[in-house]
């Protein structure tokens, strides 16, 4: 296993593969902890976290007295997850995205806590302001938990690699699973006056995102303003018989 990646984390993309592969079906009972331990030459204690973040996930589940069973699981009617970029320009092919701002910088206290990292560990920072023509239409800023094998010294050189974010993991290797995100509204500040021409104190929309890899492991964690006259929100809502 790579040294670099805690040996849960590599776990729990072994055990996950073994489930998504069909080698465990639904409904099967994993191996005891010790026999896990045993084949992939890790303490119980590893064992136990990658089989927690598992649980968590949704992808097994525990039951007293019997185990640790694969889960059954059913189809989502969540909305389908695409980048901010990346909605936009489903309904505007003509968006230009800027990147303002790539750095690997250490990781603020307030989004470790999301990306599950070490407060100071590096962390990819993209700050991109979206245009139709010339007219700004949000200000996103992310913070990327660096795929295993990225030269984060090659990370600054890459400004044309994060026109798509999503598009970036997935050329490294990572496949983008699921995201939470929440929506509140705010007043426009000294920033949004500057970077999207806003009126101090003008309606703006907040959505804050924390994006999953297929394991369940946090790889970005955004936040994206938006003018509050620009934005549309449309969901499609079903009543149950």
């Amino acid at each position: 296993m790579r040294e670099s990646v805690p040996l849960y984390h590599q776990l729990k993309a072994e055990l996950l593969d073994e489930i998504e592969s069909g080698r465990w079906q639904p409904n099967q009972l994993l191996p005891s902890e010790p026999e896990l331990a045993r084949k992939f030459s890790v303490s119980r204690t590893t064992v136990r976290l990658a089989i927690g973040d598992l649980v968590a996930s949704g992808y097994v589940i525990r039951k007293q007295g019997r185990g640790t069973f694969v889960a059954q699981r059913t189809a989502s009617h969540a909305s389908r997850l695409y980048g901010f970029a990346e909605d936009l320009r489903r309904r505007h092919p003509d968006v230009d995205i800027d990147v303002l701002r790539l750095s690997v910088d250490p990781c603020p206290a307030n989004v470790a806590v999301h990306l599950q990292r070490q407060t100071g560990s590096p962390v990819i920072v993209i700050h991109r302001l979206a245009k139709l023509g010339q007219r700004p239409v949000f200000s996103e800023r992310s913070y990327l938990t660096p795929p295993y094998h990225t030269d984060s010294a090659e990370v600054e050189k890459m400004k044309d690699l994060f026109d798509h974010i999503y598009g970036f993991f997935e050329r490294n290797g990572v496949r983008v699973g699921l995201g939470t995100q929440s929506i509140r509204a705010a007043v426009a500040d000294a920033e949004d006056s500057r970077i999207l021409g806003a009126t101090l104190g003008e309606p703006v929309l907040v959505i804050v995102r924390t994006t999953q890899d297929e394991s369940g492991s946090p790889i970005e964690f955004s936040q994206v303003r938006y003018l509050g006259a620009l934005y549309e929100y449309e969901v499609n809502l079903t009543r149950e018989p």
